[in-house]
């Protein structure tokens, strides 16, 4: 897998936690908790966008069938 670098500005009480992480064995580097964590967040964040994608498209088919009520309500 190919990556990339990029740098993170963390406040100190968030990198104390991540090396904690790091001592009890939970990860070995800060690298692999920020991957971790950045990839959780894709799963979870990318769920919701699908999520609100399906009502707005179920907000547009609402909307198209009343207007075509209302054409037919007009007749």
């Amino acid at each position: 897998m190919e990556t990339g670098r990029l740098t993170v500005r963390l406040p100190l009480h968030d990198l104390r936690a991540i090396d904690l992480f790091i001592r009890v064995g939970e990860f070995t580097t800060r690298s692999e908790v920020i991957r971790h964590a950045v990839n959780e967040f894709i799963k979870r964040y990318s769920d919701e966008v699908v999520e609100k994608a399906e009502k707005i498209k179920k907000v547009q088919e609402l909307e198209a069938t009343v207007s075509v009520l209302e054409s037919y309500a007009k007749k």
